[in-house]
């Protein structure tokens, strides 16, 4: 039945595809699941998964020999790919990539849209014309949500009792989670409903020690946040806070920008937002400004810049900020 459903030109049947994903993000376990499913649906198979963080080394990523067939979920454009998918207008790190990229059956860019797991989820329903299972609709649509902050205010992205938050928040809480969990973590997503998932006796206890931690990180926010003009920072640094991302709106919502300096791995990075609930008239692009000036990437509306040292990075704060500012 899923060789008739899913038989157009160009695909191979049962091929096992090592799957590259952007790790400790929700969207990117969402993308690799939902594409599992239609990579299952066909008879093909997985042979590893392979998670990336920001920054990608772009040495390495030019340099990389896929051994393996292999997709890309929303992360960097690679031209070994068979399959690719992304949704990040900084996807392309070499202009030769950009101007030889073919989209096809196997091969999507969109900008436009809010998550790649809806991108893909709708790119192969709509193209291979068949129906899936609710659940699978309901992932593509939560994390489309979350992804582009598609909440209708503040409280309710600061709410955690749907599922879908309580899966997403704590995966992005976790600095480094095993990439056994997250092949299990995809895997669910790929089998069940969100509410099932999130019953995993392993995230349930997992998104309850966040939850606590995520109350404390509540109280101590509101006495580290420091305005500057239209633009909130919060170094976060030292403090173990989590869910840190939509705070500074909660307890300054007239702003129209954070930045929030993190600890990822070896590199300090400065995590830049536009308020979803304020944009500004004059939005700036935060993505492409950072790409351009620190190597960094992401959206219009929100990116990170990563920084060797401490002190670095805290230099860099002023300098963005005036930036948002022009922009306010």
């Amino acid at each position: 039945m899923g060789k008739r459903l899913l038989a157009p030109a160009g695909w191979v049947f049962e091929m096992k595809y090592d799957i590259y994903f952007h790790g400790g993000c929700f969207d990117g376990a969402a993308s690799a699941a939902i594409l599992l499913y239609f990579l299952r649906l066909r008879g093909d198979g997985y042979g590893k998964f392979i998670p990336l963080t920001h920054p990608v080394d772009k040495k390495w990523w030019r340099k990389l020999k896929m051994k393996n067939p292999s997709a890309i979920v929303d992360i960097l454009y690679h031209p070994k790919a068979k399959i690719w998918f992304d949704h990040h207008p900084t996807t392309f790190i070499d202009k030769k990539w950009e101007k030889n990229f073919q989209p096809d059956l196997k091969h999507k860019l969109n900008v436009k849209s809010p998550s790649c797991a809806g991108l893909i989820y709708r790119h192969f329903t709509k193209t291979l014309k068949i129906k899936v299972p609710k659940y699978l609709r309901d992932l593509a649509s939560w994390v489309d949500i979350t992804d582009r902050a598609q909440f209708g205010s503040v409280k309710e992205a600061l709410n955690l009792n749907p599922p879908a938050m309580q899966i997403g928040f704590y995966l992005d809480s976790v600095a480094k989670m095993p990439v056994s969990r997250q092949k299990n973590l995809i895997r669910l997503l790929s089998e069940m409903p969100l509410y099932s998932a999130a019953k995993t006796t392993w995230i349930r206890n997992g998104f309850l020690k966040y939850k606590k931690r995520f109350d404390e990180s509540l109280r101590k926010v509101k006495n580290m946040l420091i305005l500057r003009g239209n633009m909130v920072f919060l170094n976060s640094m030292g403090k173990e806070l989590v869910g840190t991302r939509w705070m500074p709106y909660f307890f300054y919502p007239k702003s129209n920008y954070s930045i929030r300096l993190v600890k990822h791995g070896k590199n300090f990075v400065l995590s830049v937002g536009s308020n979803p609930w304020n944009r500004s008239k004059n939005p700036a692009h935060i993505g492409r400004f950072l790409e351009k000036r620190y190597g960094g990437g992401g959206h219009a509306v929100v990116g990170s810049a990563p920084f060797r040292t401490k002190k670095e990075a805290l230099r860099e704060v002023s300098n963005i900020t005036d930036y948002l500012n022009k922009h306010a």
